[in-house]
């Protein structure tokens, strides 16, 4: 298994706009454009300590990363929606951002090598 594939699979994406390398390419730029204002979001949010943005934000990125097949993060954002809800702006909140942040930002640079 490659090193993209462990960081994602486009499986369900395809399975959505088909195996069509163009539309597969215009989905993969709207997600460079739309998740890291999402991600930004989140950081600036848990460091103004305002729980129901990030959770806003973390709910709204599901099922993004859902589709993209980024498997590692399926339980850290439902976690960080979940902390967030709950209003816990707290060191393990910070340890799962840190951790979306650094597999997305993987996943970022990955993308655009291989689809843009």
């Amino acid at each position: 298994m490659s090193q993209n594939q462990e960081l994602y699979h486009l499986d369900k994406l395809i399975g959505f706009v088909g195996d069509d390398p163009a539309a597969v390419a215009n989905m993969v730029g709207i997600f460079l454009q739309t998740t890291p204002e999402l991600l930004e979001t989140i950081n600036l949010s848990f460091n103004q300590k305002y729980a129901e943005k990030i959770a806003k934000a973390a709910h709204s990125l599901k099922p993004t990363l859902d589709v993209f097949g980024i498997d590692s993060l399926h339980i850290i954002i439902r976690k960080i929606e979940q902390k967030a809800r709950a209003k816990e702006i707290d060191n393990e909140l910070f340890e799962l951002i840190n951790k979306l942040n650094s597999v997305l930002e993987d996943v970022f640079n990955s993308l655009k090598i291989n689809y843009l």
